[in-house]
């Protein structure tokens, strides 16, 4: 007669066997709404062009968007959505001026004629919005029409797969991490070849072949060696995360942050939650923007998201990512993107024009200050209702905090002392070697992340940092890890063993819950 398994065991075998099994009754119920995609036109205050959600009256003092703001909002919009190109005067229609005539963006999106410049020799992008399309322009990552402008367009993919790297005649190699139908992944190398830690983004494209700038036509820089980093294990990947409703995270007082960190602190010690925030190496305060909470402010964000991502130099990031003068063009000033000082506007950068002052990445952390929240579903269903008590119930609310507040008196009156429904702590925790990408950005190290926004994830298509998954179950069940190596366990352990003991029709009530952001 075999003796039992210790009751230990026998608890970590069920435990597995729950982690392992397929859904049978619960199910991710899928994007709310369908997959929709900014290939097609939106409407905005009649306007027949693909402009994201301008922010809501404040909820609690009834104060409206100025229409001052309004206009710095639309600016934005209208620059965040040019198709770059490389040469300083290599634009198809003037920089920064209406499409053919026919509004502030092509008819069609995403753009295809260039109307700015200053494109990095290398890059992952060509246009802001071209990751942060779904559902809607400013959202996260999705599916866009690779062939814009043709009579005959094909079927939304991911705009990494064949647009952007054989844009204009480049001559790149599509790495089999992006995939037709899959995330937009941003690569970070883990170590350098020498053994020490890397951490850095890799730009996936370069210029090299590129027919519409004649001042490069000697470049020949390569990709680098994805294929060989990929099999050695050096690969980290990133998926872009959601501009919407960041304006209002960018208002919150660090107090506040601290303040349901505290009031948590008993309940999360039973579960074995801490957290800590990452900061500020200069003044010690929070930082809350990216996958590790490794960016101080939005303003941060945008000045070097369009350095290392579109390899675009400015004010901020002077520097370009790549100095190889036969790819950067005789005469491209650096920093390319700075505060306009022209003395007319024929290029649409007079400084005393107070539309066109701003440069680029300033007018964009303004467009991201007013751009609203994402919206839940107005009539969401009795088992997403029950589902929002669930989440509470089993410990999710310790590290996705439904509500925090906006701080009390600002400039702008729409953004002061209103909720905001983020449900995130800010904070980063311990996610265990499951989840590990072995980056280390700040105070944040390489098996932590911060606890990522839940609004609007009913409408995202993919999920967690390396966007490995589109199922919110297997997103879940994914939170558990043992500790194992270098990597503690998951602080979320306990949170995902109490979802697998409810029934699954309680499950099922969570996930239709979180379909429901």
């Amino acid at each position: 007669m075999t003796s039992p398994l210790p009751f230990r065991t026998v608890t970590l075998v069920g435990l597995f066997h729950l982690l392992a099994i397929p859904a049978l009754a619960q199910h991710d119920p899928g994007v709310r709404g369908g997959i929709e995609n900014t290939a097609g036109q939106l409407q905005f205050r009649g306007i027949p062009i693909p402009h994201p959600p301008v922010i809501s009256p404040n909820p609690t003092t009834g104060a409206e968007i100025a229409p001052n703001e309004i206009i710095s909002f639309v600016e934005g919009i209208n620059r965040a959505g040019q198709l770059e190109s490389t040469c300083d005067d290599c634009a198809e229609v003037v920089d920064g001026s209406p499409v053919l005539g026919l509004g502030e963006l092509d008819p069609v999106f995403p753009q295809f004629h260039t109307n700015s410049n200053g494109l990095g020799a290398r890059h992952n992008a060509d246009q802001c919005f071209l990751c942060h399309a779904q559902p809607t322009l400013g959202g996260s990552g999705g599916f866009l029409v690779p062939n814009p402008g043709e009579a005959q367009p094909l079927p939304p993919e991911n705009p990494m797969f064949r647009l952007v790297p054989f844009r204009f005649g480049k001559q790149n190699v599509v790495p089999s991490f992006e995939k037709q139908f899959g995330p937009i992944r941003e690569v970070r190398f883990r170590f350098h070849p020498d053994g020490t830690r890397d951490g850095g983004v890799h730009q996936l494209w370069t210029v090299t072949g590129i027919n519409n700038d004649p001042t490069i036509p000697q470049c020949n820089i390569v990709q680098p060696d994805f294929a060989t980093e990929l099999t050695k294990g050096n690969l980290s990947f990133r998926i872009p995360t959601q501009m919407l409703g960041i304006g209002l995270i960018d208002s919150i007082q660090d107090r506040e942050i601290l303040a349901h960190h505290e009031a948590a602190a008993g309940r999360a010690a039973v579960l074995g939650i801490t957290g800590h925030p990452n900061r500020s190496g200069n003044d010690g305060t929070i930082t809350r923007f990216g996958w590790k909470a490794q960016n101080k402010s939005i303003t941060m964000f945008a000045a070097e998201a369009y350095n290392v991502e579109m390899g675009i130099t400015n004010e901020l990031f002077p520097t370009a990512t790549e100095e190889d003068p036969d790819c950067n063009g005789a005469g491209k000033p650096a920093p390319n993107d700075a505060t306009r000082t022209a003395t007319d506007d024929t290029r649409n950068q007079a400084f005393d024009n107070p539309k066109h002052l701003l440069a680029d990445w300033m007018q964009f952390q303004i467009m991201m200050r007013f751009m609203d929240a994402p919206q839940p579903d107005p009539s969401p269903s009795p088992s997403a209702q029950r589902g929002r008590a669930l989440f509470g119930n089993i410990g999710c609310d310790l590290c996705h905090t439904p509500q925090m507040q906006t701080a009390p008196a600002m400039l702008s009156p729409v953004l002061e002392n209103r909720p905001v429904n983020l449900f995130s702590d800010l904070l980063v925790h311990h996610m265990g070697a499951g989840l590990a990408d072995d980056i280390i950005q700040g105070a944040a190290g390489p098996d932590e992340f911060r606890s990522q926004p839940l609004w609007g994830v009913g409408q995202r298509l993919f999920f967690l940092h390396d966007g490995r998954t589109s199922d919110l179950l297997v997103a879940i069940r994914a939170h558990f890890s043992r500790a194992a190596d270098v990597y503690p366990a998951s602080e979320a352990n306990a949170v995902v063993k109490n979802f697998l003991k409810l029934r699954r029709t309680d499950q099922q009530a969570i996930l239709d819950f979180l379909r429901s952001l």
